[in-house]
């Protein structure tokens, strides 16, 4: 048996063990929970957020310190930062009590960096502190909305925490009730950035600034503010208003069989704030944008280069129209759509021509009584490729121009009115020239009549109304090509009737005497000379036979 001396030694040196046993694996176990701390931290939000946001009861620790205090911290440049916070403006947060998961102080200040005593603050100045703290933002909002500001490489950025505060980050709702617009006022009344539109601003922020993108409800947060303008150096005003239901109603807009087109699909790389216009005219500025339409509509764009218009441009001529002057920029209409808009376009520019026009026969039926068939301006002068109508080609081409409607036998049935119009003009001498001249040389200048000599141009009227002035003037038009003409010349003319017993008796007898007398003396010269070869021949052979006889 041990001895009670001996006794006490081994119970002493089993408490020694358990001790040592005890420290080891309190050290252990102090060791793997600093390795799950580290790894917790270096995790994203997203990778982990329910390992990645602490506990909200943490935060009475925090505040311990950081409530009701008056200490501040100096940063290098002598700036200083207050370090109190109020526990209830944290709590009514966007990241508070309301929040679907109510964030700690440790969510963004993490607790590697942020332990007591905590270390000099990151940074030379409260300003280069805070650019640094908003980046944690990002751990969970990783794709913020797009703002109007400054960013993060600019030399005077403006960053989350800028509009959003840090401890008392505005919910939505309170931005869309307007209670932080004062952030914005406040920044912009100390940084000496005008906000020219302050009534305007809350409208600004419930439609722009929480968009995802830019898009058309974007632009249009600022666009559709009513009296918008922009004063160019001419002292010109541009307006800078959009309104967005016509914007909408569009062949640009909603029901867009392509696609609902965005203003920065025409307006590339805008972004706000804008950068100066540089135009100095409203003409100069429509010049410089219009050509964002090829982007679209190349094939169009390119043709009315070579057009009438292009080559006005061209030579400097800054009032020859370009695309936006017909279809407009944001309103583009179906351009036929109703039918006179096509007319009425072309008289923005060509008023006094358009004038005429209207008092036309063709124009009055356009204008008035909405005909879908009469002749517009396109009809005769085309759209994206209009040709000078003064050269020759368009001189020679004319008629055809004229026959594409009045030569049509169907369309003209409509109206009652004869195709032998187009048909006898091309049948008579005039018509024949001006075809032969068009089929082999239309650059050829001619003086031959065509329809508009005697019809006039724009100012075409019904020939059988009274004062239409094409009788009357008659004399006249022909004197132009035929100055000995006397006045009796022009009774010569059939007036585009086929002569018929009704119309002009005497030249239709006259038509079929030569009809008839003509094929009779030919025939009877052919008769004639037939029988006497016959009777040559048989005399020749008769003559013959006797010689052989009397032999």
């Amino acid at each position: 048996m041990l001895s009670a001396k001996a006794h006490h030694r081994h119970i002493r040196a089993l408490l020694g063990l358990t001790v040592i046993a005890a420290l080891l694996l309190g050290t252990l176990a102090l060791l793997q929970a600093r390795t799950r701390t580290a790894a917790a931290q270096t995790e994203t939000p997203e990778q982990d957020p329910e390992r990645a946001t602490q506990d909200p009861a943490d935060n009475a620790n925090c505040l311990l310190c950081h409530e009701d205090s008056a200490e501040e911290i100096v940063f290098p440049d002598g700036s200083t930062l207050r370090v109190d916070v109020d526990p209830a403006a944290l709590a009514g947060s966007a990241h508070g009590i309301h929040a679907e998961q109510e964030l700690a102080c440790t969510s963004c200040h993490s607790p590697a960096r942020y332990r007591y005593p905590h270390p000099p603050p990151e940074g030379d100045s409260v300003r280069e502190y805070e650019l640094i703290q908003a980046q944690r933002c990002e751990r969970c909002h990783v794709d913020p909305h797009i703002t109007s500001h400054p960013g993060p490489e600019s030399d005077t950025p403006v960053v989350c925490t800028d509009c959003h505060g840090a401890h008392d980050v505005a919910t939505v709702e309170a931005w869309h009730e307007g209670q932080p617009v004062g952030n914005c006022v406040d920044c912009h009344v100390a940084a000496g950035v005008e906000l020219n539109r302050r009534p305007d601003l809350q409208h600004v922020i419930d439609e722009g600034l929480f968009a995802g993108r830019i898009d058309n409800d974007y632009c249009l947060s600022c666009h559709t503010l009513p009296n918008l303008s922009l004063q160019l150096d001419s002292g010109e005003i541009l307006p800078v208003t959009i309104d967005e239901n016509r914007f909408h109603a569009s062949v640009h807009g909603t029901d867009n069989e392509w696609r609902l087109l965005q203003c920065v699909d025409c307006h590339e790389g805008y972004s706000f704030p804008h950068e100066p216009v540089v135009a100095e005219t409203l003409r100069e500025y429509r010049l410089q944008n219009y050509t964002m339409c090829a982007e679209c509509h190349e094939e169009k764009y390119e043709a009315t280069l070579d057009d009438v218009h292009g080559d006005a441009l061209a030579e400097g001529n800054e009032n020859a129209a370009v695309c936006t002057d017909c279809h407009g920029a944001h309103y583009v209409e179906t351009p036929d759509e109703p039918r006179s808009r096509i007319s009425i376009t072309c008289g923005q520019c060509h008023g006094t021509i358009f004038e005429e026009y209207r008092d036309s026969v063709h124009g009055e039926a356009l204008l008035e009584e909405s005909n879908p068939d009469v002749a517009t301006c396109v009809d005769c002068h085309g759209v994206h490729s209009i040709p000078d109508p003064n050269l020759a080609a368009f001189r020679n081409s004319s008629p055809q121009l004229c026959g594409a409607c009045h030569a049509d036998a169907e369309l003209m049935a409509k109206y009652d009115i004869s195709t032998q119009v187009f048909d006898t003009y091309v049948a008579d001498f005039h018509g024949t020239t001006a075809t032969l001249f068009n089929a082999q040389d239309p650059d050829a200048p001619t003086n031959t009549a065509v329809c508009f000599d005697c019809h006039g141009v724009h100012n075409i009227k019904d020939p059988q109304a009274p004062h239409s002035g094409i009788k009357e003037n008659l004399l006249e038009n022909c004197r132009q090509c035929h100055p000995d003409a006397s006045e009796n010349f022009p009774d010569s003319w059939t007036s585009h009737y086929v002569p018929s017993l009704e119309h002009y008796p005497l030249v239709f007898l006259v038509n079929w005497f030569y009809r008839l007398i003509i094929p009779a003396t030919i025939g009877g010269m052919g008769f004639f000379v037939l029988t006497d070869v016959y009777r040559r021949v048989r005399l020749r052979r008769k003559g013959a036979h006797g010689d052989e006889r009397a032999d």
